[in-house]
């Protein structure tokens, strides 16, 4: 099981992965497996809500870390 990066929230990743990684939350939603709506993506990029499963915010933080070190080099 991966590591969660404690240091980023559910919205910190998906605002970054929006931004950064021009991503938008259908996209996000589907390299996650669609595991999550792309509502519910909104919903934890505005900070409606956090990731319920431990498994979603695993997830996230894997699609998080692969973009950050495509972006980074």
């Amino acid at each position: 099981m991966s590591e969660i990066n404690e240091s980023e929230t559910a919205k910190t990743m998906v605002e970054k992965l929006m931004a950064d990684a021009n991503m938008s939350a259908s996209a996000i939603s589907e390299a996650m497996g669609q595991r999550v709506s792309r509502r519910t993506i909104y919903r934890w990029a505005k900070g409606e809500s956090e990731p319920q499963q431990t498994s979603d915010l695993v997830e996230l933080n894997k699609l998080y870390a692969e973009k950050c070190s495509a972006m980074t080099g």
